[in-house]
């Protein structure tokens, strides 16, 4: 009998990021915020943008994704952040989300995000 306390793992990301349909990708507005920085920490995608609003614990950020029609390797993906904020203040905050990308693996072992709002392609190995 093992004496050893069970371990589970616990993901440190916040959220889970989404595949959806073109047509569900391109009605994804990224007018209402800039995007100010974008870190990738194992499995998570942490981004940080930057918004008018009130107070920034009440938006709601969501990670969407389209994979490219393109047959190359690394697969492509393409990624945007879906920003509720229904506040109409003027100040002008930052707020950081980090994203789980497991769903996002495709066969092989590396993927290119293309990320809307940010110049870099990210490499996720996995």
């Amino acid at each position: 009998m093992d004496d050893a306390p069970a371990m589970s793992i616990v993901t440190a990301c916040s959220q889970s990021a989404t595949y959806v349909n073109a047509s569900q990708y391109n009605q994804i507005d990224t007018l209402n915020y800039t995007v100010t920085n974008v870190v990738l920490t194992g499995n998570c995608l942490e981004v940080t943008i930057g918004s008018s609003g009130c107070n920034p614990e009440n938006w709601d950020m969501d990670l969407f994704a389209i994979q490219s029609p393109l047959a190359v390797y690394p697969h492509i993906v393409h990624t945007k952040i879906k920003l509720t904020n229904n506040e109409a203040c003027l100040a002008v905050f930052q707020k950081t989300v980090s994203f789980d990308l497991s769903t996002f693996q495709l066969p092989g072992n590396e993927l290119q995000i293309d990320f809307e709002g940010w110049n870099t392609p990210i490499i996720y190995q996995y």
